[in-house]
């Protein structure tokens, strides 16, 4: 045993030194980069700037490192440290401008792309990622992009990136047809690597090809392609994960969501992206755990103060959505809150009995966001609840007017107009009801509520052809609609009596008594109406 042991151990030392010392490499690094894999990719470029600080390369790639993490405070400070170690090389003038960007100071970033122009000696990847800059910017410069990567191409014509950003731009520009072409030359270009098949995968996915059709491939079978090729491409798995998650195969979402975070080290990016992943999945206390978790070691992405709101609403943990969606607000820029956020701090507040300050937000959601007919159920059900039925009826009718209701709207329609003692309107809403559900039994008996409203003597008999149509769909179901049959029995009891037609009258209120033995209503009727009908 002690022999295997120390075999183990030494198979352990080769294989972590063997990787150890491959990692030393400039193009390991950017590959560990590529795969998400940042924290690793960030040891290996710490090692790199301490042999050799004065390659400006090294400083630009570790720049790029931590921008494609997202820490773009530490990316500048690394770009900036490669223009002071190597003050000539274009590349880390490209990443601050790059930096400039992403704070839409165009002047700045003109004046040091410039320079990395004038210092590129035709360098193609500084073409290249000045291109990838314009793509990735808040403010796009699409047709910037094609002219850098045109210039590109003249230098480096068999670079796949070239190829792969061309297709990047095409989709930005929503010409998806396009940026196929250049992502399937890409993968002819260079077929080893899974950064082409990702990006085909990801433009199936969003065409909603998820498993292919007509004989083609389709986003699953290219994100299996890029594990194939690369089993350690984290992206992939990430992407399939998701995919699985849209097909609600939820536990091989997760399994590969796992192997994502496996290979990517769990750095903080994948954590976060997890967490939202956990949510979309549904699995809202998972989301919750894995929040705090972060939250024990960095508290500054905001985002997941946002993910923490939803989930806790979703929880029935309204104290702390609210206090996580006050945070999200708090640490947010106004143009990077979505009707969505608006619209669960609405809830929750809501259910925590703040009323006016939940209808406030739900209002605010649905004017950032007025396609989104939901939000105005929302509203028109906290205003049915609190009694407010005029308020109702205007958002139901709100509703209409953009050709979004549906039949529950019109029947909450009815029933607030009937609150509200508009009986004709209550009618109309009702009809249209029945007209769309003829063989839904609620509509004939509200639409026959109002119809008698608007007869109170009963001498009309208006809500009679409504009761009878009720009594029709629900005679063989005596038990689940006896209260309604009741109401549409006595109704037509009294309606038959009023006319005189004793017969007809005494066979309805049997009918009631069949159902309720003590109805008070139907003893008297019927001990009238023995001595006025013989036999």
């Amino acid at each position: 045993m002690k022999n295997i042991n120390q075999t183990l151990l030494l198979v352990v030392i080769f294989i972590f030194g063997t990787l150890n010392f491959k990692a030393q490499s400039l193009e390991d690094a950017k590959r560990l980069t590529e795969s998400e894999q940042y924290e690793l990719a960030t040891e290996t470029f710490k090692l790199l700037v301490s042999r050799m600080p004065q390659n400006g390369d090294y400083w630009f790639y570790f720049g790029e490192n931590y921008y494609k993490s997202e820490a773009l405070d530490s990316a500048l400070i690394m770009y900036q440290k490669g223009v002071n170690s190597d003050e000539k090389n274009p590349l880390n003038f490209v990443g601050i401008g790059k930096i400039a960007l992403e704070k839409n100071d165009i002047a700045e970033a003109d004046i040091n792309f410039n320079k990395a122009k004038t210092f590129s000696k035709k360098n193609a990847e500084v073409y290249i990622r000045m291109a990838e800059a314009y793509i990735l910017a808040p403010k796009k410069n699409l047709p910037k992009a094609f002219e850098l990567l045109r210039e590109a191409e003249k230098l480096d014509p068999k670079n796949a990136e070239i190829q792969i950003l061309n297709g990047d731009a095409f989709l930005e520009n929503n010409d998806g047809s396009s940026a196929i072409q250049y992502y399937e030359k890409a993968q002819q270009l260079d077929p080893q690597s899974p950064q082409a098949l990702l990006r085909i995968g990801q433009l199936w996915t969003r065409a909603r090809n998820y498993v292919g059709r007509d004989g083609q491939k389709g986003a699953l079978d290219y994100y299996k392609e890029a594990i194939a090729i690369d089993p350690g491409f984290a992206p992939a798995y990430r992407e399939l994960g998701e995919l699985y998650a849209k097909a609600q195969r939820y536990e091989d979402a997760k399994e590969n969501y796992r192997t994502y975070l496996d290979l990517s080290k769990k750095n903080l990016s994948a954590k976060v992206r997890y967490a939202s992943f956990l949510y979309l999945t549904k699995d809202y206390t998972d989301a919750i755990n894995q929040i705090n978790e972060i939250f024990k070691v960095d508290t500054t992405k905001n985002i997941l103060n946002r993910i923490a709101g939803y989930a806790y609403y979703e929880t029935k943990q309204y104290e702390k959505g609210i206090a996580s969606m006050e945070r999200f607000f708090r640490n947010s820029k106004p143009e990077k809150i979505a009707a969505s956020d608006y619209a669960y701090y609405g809830k929750l507040l809501l259910e925590t009995d703040q009323d006016s300050l939940g209808i406030e937000q739900l209002t605010i959601a649905y004017e950032k966001d007025p396609e989104n007919a939901d939000l105005l159920t929302d509203l028109a059900t906290v205003y049915t609840k609190l009694k407010m039925y005029d308020d109702a009826v205007r958002i139901y009718n709100q509703k209409i007017e953009i050709k979004k209701a549906t039949v529950n709207d019109y029947f909450r329609l009815g029933q607030s107009y009937y609150n509200i003692k508009e009986f004709g309107k209550a009618d109309t809403a009702f009809m249209k009801v029945t007209e769309v559900q003829p063989n839904l039994p609620i509509g004939y008996f509200w639409r026959a509520r109002a119809n008698s409203a608007l007869d109170p003597e009963s001498t009309q008999g208006f809500a009679k052809p409504h009761y009878e149509a009720l009594i029709e769909l629900t005679k063989d179901d005596t038990v689940k609609y006896k209260k309604e049959l009741i109401e549409a029995y006595s109704y037509l009891g009294y309606y038959y009596y009023l006319t005189k037609e004793f017969a007809s009258s005494r066979d309805y209120w049997t009918k009631v008594q069949e159902l309720d033995e003590e109805n008070n209503q139907a003893k008297e009727a019927l001990t009238d109406l023995r001595n006025k009908v013989k036999g």
